[in-house]
């Protein structure tokens, strides 16, 4: 890190998992950063569940389809 960084710069950049990966399409470079709170409060399955059911619902609602009803 630089002599600029603040305090908080440092301890974000401690406290995060940064991974960038570069995808070349065409002759256009693409340069994407995956950043990870370790100190999300949802785990991995957690987020992955509530996107799933996000876009399932989403397109349910697109097709004007109503999802069944689970029996209690």
């Amino acid at each position: 890190m630089n002599n600029n960084t603040t305090v908080v710069e440092r301890e974000k950049a401690e406290t995060t998992f940064n991974a960038t990966s570069e995808y070349k399409i065409g002759h256009t470079l693409y340069t994407v950063t995956t950043v990870f709170n370790p100190a999300s409060k949802e785990s991995l399955s957690d987020i992955v569940k509530r996107l799933i059911i996000r876009e399932s619902e989403k397109l349910l609602g697109e097709s004007g389809q109503e999802p069944e009803k689970q029996a209690v």
